[in-house]
């Protein structure tokens, strides 16, 4: 193989796993607390199509969660279908239209989600630092003179944090009746290498998962 093919290969996938490291790590950092519960008329029942649908307003970060939530569920071996791909924004769709939608297109599971607030501060941490300076004067006669100078500053390292509540309900789409409904709390540092709101979505989104999952909800 040409070297220089080689060398750019190398480099290629070292890029590739700096990436995936980052990618772990920012995850890592992604606190989160979820609450779930189960509809007791609908405890241990089992879900294998999934269409996965986001409130929000905005249509840019509807489809990212809708996206992120998708792949996630993919990973996990689950079938899933963005929202928006079925109920499509170009109007306003009524309560009955879903149900009959999903039902058209053989979802027997439809998750919604929703941001329920988010806040965004920042925390100031100040920081001390010391610099040290030794000088020598050389005399022609007797001994050298050291002097040594000490300076102190204080510099503040402001951290920026994310603090979102978001809500999962899934609705049985045969009685169109909420089947389950998990909370979830995150924390994040998002001015740090690799954190964003993609990031904090992928961790939300496993958390659901793995509650679904505990709750005998996925087959």
């Amino acid at each position: 193989m040409n070297t220089n093919i080689l060398s750019k290969l190398l480099s290629k996938y070292k890029n590739l796993a700096l990436l995936v490291l980052l990618a772990v790590i920012a995850t890592s950092c992604v606190s989160i607390e979820t609450t779930s519960y189960s509809d007791p008329d609908f405890t241990n029942k089992k879900y294998s199509k999934f269409c996965v649908y986001s409130v929000e307003q905005n249509l840019n970060k509807r489809a990212l969660i809708e996206r992120v939530f998708v792949e996630e569920f993919k990973e996990a071996g689950i079938y899933a279908v963005e929202g928006s791909n079925i109920f499509p924004p170009t109007r306003t769709w009524e309560e009955g239209e879903f149900q009959s939608q999903l039902m058209k297109n053989g979802f027997d599971g439809f998750i919604k989600i929703e941001i329920m607030d988010e806040v965004v501060n920042e925390r100031v941490i100040p920081q001390v630092h010391t610099n040290t300076e030794t000088t020598t004067t050389k005399k022609k006669n007797g001994k050298d003179a050291t002097v040594t100078n000490t300076n102190t500053y204080v510099t503040n390292d402001i951290d920026v944090y994310m603090n979102n509540q978001f809500q999962a309900d899934l609705v049985d789409v045969a009685t169109n009746k909420v089947a389950w409904k998990g909370y979830s709390s995150t924390s994040a540092q998002i001015n740090m290498v690799g954190m964003d709101i993609e990031t904090i979505i992928e961790k939300f989104a496993e958390d659901v998962i793995e509650e679904m999952q505990a709750k005998g909800h996925i087959k």
